[in-house]
């Protein structure tokens, strides 16, 4: 059969062309659906047709770029309303689209403009980017997760041919709200508005969908916007709480904050300190309801007083420069506060170091005690000299204070001792007490017979140490001391008491002492009988309490707390009654995070080397399927501190899970809250146990959850962590990548550079130097093992780290480049140990995110598009 040339042809376009066509419309995702709220109604103000100071006339335009409405805070739901004016809501809406792609609004009045919202949301089932496109004739401003991404500022006069506004969008896995606000101009022939949207995402589209429902996995935005409770304070009756309440705003985390004075009893609002007013320091006065709080401004500091009752302010101080704090006497005839003096001892840009800490910022500034007589007025210096003097309390007769002073020691670790002295202010005589290394401050019981003191287990030589002779205790495992006034006695209340003290604070009797500890991964409240020397566990709050108030005349307490996938609340609990409980006061992000899905947190232990049971946790992706194989991220500390169950963090692993992971956390030998011979294995370890018992819980929690892809684990650390994901990478192949941030790689040069390094190695490496310990600072430095590490690993610091000094991550990153292994670094100008800065902290948090998926997801577009540009 005669082959026809010119059908073959015309068939192979007809394929080339139908193929492109199918390719096009596979990579187009269309919005058939939208919640529609609207519309509101709007004229022209008066005289808009005459030009103001800027010549300009009124223009609808104006009206499409005013922010009518806090958009930022909006969780479109159906049937939901939102309150607009006094007798009048708008409701949300179900709408579908008229033949699958645009929904129809009508204008309705001429004579007025017409606004309408349309919200959808948009979940992307991995990173991608995709290009968004809207068609209408009328105009348009469109938002992101609350920010506003593009704006279409004219309406089209053709009826045939709607105006299109396209936008690129970055999407990380999860669910993204897109709104609309269309604007339909008065008297602009517009019965009505067509909106139509799509969204090409290319290869990736079908990992596109939208919805309209409210659910969805938690965000980063979430974590970094949402209000949160910064501090708590109890009333001296127990029957208020203030609570300060803190969030960042977008784009560039503009902070708004604001007090809520509410009832314990109920939680409702008594009272709210809002609007830009620079609140701190906020402080009852002992007697009454009336409080104190200070503001600071270019003239100085202002200490005023609030009478809630009558309403009355009064300031005690003004403009003090460099106030530095302040604490009420118990019967609220005074307030001592303190002062700092700057000092600068640079001549001519050259400082010469005469001690290890001249190299501290500040360090030479003195910082002095003041006392401010109330009501009088009458203020006087109650400190000077060489040395900072710092308030740990006032006598309960106000007769004297106890403060401390800091000395340099040079020849005892950990280098340095607390001085802690009383000072007569009737006859300004002071009275040392002790000088001790590893002593916090002390307060006062309230009769002023014995004061309690917190401090390592050797502050007072062996009254405090409960382990084998064969180990060296872990001076950061903190213990409570009780000192008798009378003979000077110091008593151990904790030294077979496993937990780590946090914070305590004693009631009005004197009997009891309410404690704030760190157990295993939680924080917990518990209460000491100094009468029977017996402890006692509270329960029903959060997983991990943080700010802690105890009421002065009474024994209530108020506290701020969170847990794993449990955001911050403020709590509240009523000690007088026969079985208290804790009860939540107030959740300020209780609207936030109202239709957010997470996924469980379960217990998973194994047994170590020494027979101890090895606590961990492990989170679950929301949508978690065990027939399903999944990513593993690791996350430890792997030093002398638990990670804990609070929510967020530096680590947030509720966000790591949302996007897919399974997140195991596990506490290896060394840390706090599991007993001293626990945390005494920290002392000259430095990787060995705790770097094993990593591995081999790794290579446990594997083997027990055939859900954990081997795979594809990742390794996460920070600080002493950071070291941690460093060594782990010289001693094994398990990690599929890794990441860590300021980590040590040279236990040398952190000992000798890092502005504390010196200080911490006299706890972590005690009584090991460079010098006697070769098999530590050289044998156990990462740096000197960089050629066994061939895991992807990416290196993070703050490059004003005072902490672990930007150094130790490049010289890793130098070792690794120089090796030609799998290395990147990741450069926060500006930041120190922690990334605080509202962009940069999104940049770090995001760089993570796409470095784990890049190696353990293979979904490298994140990084290698918006990362590692």
């Amino acid at each position: 059969m005669p082959v026809n040339k010119l059908a073959i042809f015309a068939t192979l376009l007809l394929i080339l062309f139908s193929t492109r066509d199918v390719s096009a419309r596979d990579t187009v995702h269309v919005v058939d659906e939208w919640l529609i709220a609207g519309p509101a109604r709007y004229h022209s103000p008066a005289y808009s047709d005459v030009p103001g100071m800027d010549g300009e006339a009124w223009s609808v335009r104006q009206l499409l770029a005013s922010d009518l409405h806090k958009y930022s805070a909006w969780q479109p739901v159906e049937g939901g309303t939102i309150d607009w004016t006094r007798d009048r809501s708008l409701q949300w809406k179900h709408v579908l689209t008229e033949d699958g792609t645009a929904v129809v609004l009508p204008a309705g009045d001429t004579d007025r403009h017409s606004v309408y919202w349309a919200s959808v949301n948009i979940c992307a089932d991995r990173w991608l980017k995709a290009d968004l496109t809207l068609e209408s004739r009328a105009m348009l401003r469109v938002f992101l997760n609350g920010e506003e991404i593009a704006s279409k500022t004219s309406p089209e006069d053709d009826e045939s041919s709607p105006g299109a506004l396209s936008h690129s969008l970055k999407l990380s896995k999860g669910t993204h709200q897109l709104l609309v606000k269309v604007v339909i101009p008065a008297r602009s022939g517009m019965a009505s508005a067509t909106l139509e949207a799509s969204l090409d995402a290319g290869a990736h589209s079908g990992a596109l969908s939208h919805s309209i429902t409210p659910e969805r996995t938690l965000a980063l935005r979430d974590l970094s916007n949402s209000p949160r409770p910064a501090g708590i304070s109890v009333s001296p009756d127990g029957e208020l709480a203030s609570v300060h309440i803190r969030r960042s705003l977008p784009p560039d985390g503009t902070t708004e904050s604001w007090i809520d004075i509410r009832r314990v009893s109920d939680g409702s609002i008594y009272k709210r300190l809002a609007g830009g007013m620079s609140v701190t320091g906020m402080q009852w006065v002992p007697d009454g309801r009336r409080f104190s709080y200070t503001e600071s401004g270019r003239n100085g500091t202002t200490l005023w007083m609030v009478d809630l009752e009558t309403g009355e302010k009064s300031a005690l101080l003004k403009g003090v420069d460099n106030f530095a704090g302040y604490q009420w006497a118990p019967d609220a005839s005074m307030v001592i506060y303190s002062v700092t003096e700057e000092y600068d001892p640079r001549v001519d840009g050259v400082l010469r170091y005469h001690g290890l800490q001249d190299r501290r910022p500040g360090y030479h500034d003195r910082t002095y005690l003041h006392q401010l007589n109330v009501p009088e007025g009458t203020t006087r210096r109650l400190t000077a000299g060489r040395l900072s003097t710092t308030l740990g309390d006032i006598h309960p007769d106000g007769t004297s204070i106890l403060f401390q002073r800091y000395h340099e020691v040079y020849d005892e670790r950990p280098y340095g001792k607390t001085e802690h002295v009383l000072l007569n202010l009737r006859s300004m005589e002071t009275e040392t007490l002790f000088k001790r290394p590893f002593t916090g401050a002390g307060r006062f019981s309230p009769f002023g017979d014995q004061i309690l003191f917190t401090g390592g287990p050797g502050s007072f030589g062996e009254a405090g140490i409960n382990i084998p002779d064969t180990l060296v205790a872990n001076e950061y495992d903190t213990q409570a001391y009780l000192y008798d006034m009378a003979d000077g006695t110091i008593t151990s209340i904790t030294r077979d008491f496993d937990p780590n003290i946090i914070d305590a604070a004693w009631d009005d009797s004197g009997r009891y002492l309410y404690l704030v500890v760190g157990e295993a991964s939680f924080r917990n409240l518990y209460r000491y009988d100094t009468t029977r020397g017996e402890f006692r566990k509270y329960g029903g709050g959060p997983d991990v309490i943080q700010s802690f108030s105890l009421a002065r005349n009474k024994a209530v307490a108020a506290f701020t707390g969170s847990g794993a996938s449990d955001p911050p609340k403020a709590w509240t609990i009523d000690l007088t009654r026969r079985n208290p409980v804790a009860s939540v006061l107030y959740d300020p992000g209780a609207d936030a995070y109202r239709h957010i899905r997470f996924g469980d947190i379960r217990p998973w232990t194994f047994t170590n080397r020494f027979g101890e049971e090895i606590d961990g946790h492990v989170y679950y992706p929301p949508d978690f399927d065990a027939s399903e194989t999944y990513p593993v991220i690791v996350y430890y500390y792997g030093g002398t501190s638990p990670v804990d169950r609070a929510f967020g963090g530096r680590y947030p692993k509720e966000l790591y899970a949302s996007k897919g992971y399974l997140v195991y956390v596990l506490q290896p030998s060394g840390a706090t809250g599991f007993g001293q011979e626990f945390s005494a294995r920290h002392v000259n370890d430095w990787g060995e146990i705790a770097g094993q018992e990593i591995i081999a819980g790794v290579g446990d929690f594997l083997d027990a959850h055939e859900y954990a892809d081997r795979e594809r684990v990742g390794a996460i650390g920070a600080s002493y962590g950071g070291f941690m994901t460093m060594y782990l990478l010289t001693q094994t192949d398990l990690f599929a990548a890794a990441v860590s941030h300021a980590g040590i790689s040279n236990l040398a040069s952190y000992w000798g550079e890092g502005f504390w390094g010196y200080q911490y190695s006299g706890v972590a490496t005690a009584d090991s130097y460079p010098w006697n310990r070769q098999d530590i600072y050289v044998e156990r430095s990462p740096v000197f093992l960089a050629d066994q590490i061939h895991t992807p690993l990416m290196l993070v610091t703050g490059m004003s780290d005072t902490n672990v000094p930007p150094g130790e991550s490049l010289q890793m990153f130098t070792a690794l480049k120089l090796l030609g292994r799998e290395v990147a670094f990741v450069a926060i100008e500006e930041q120190d140990h922690h990334i605080l800065d509202y962009k940069k902290y999104i940049h770090w948090k995001s760089a993570i995110l796409a470095w784990f998926d890049k190696w353990l997801k293979e979904e490298s577009e994140w990084w290698e598009v918006e990362i590692n540009r």
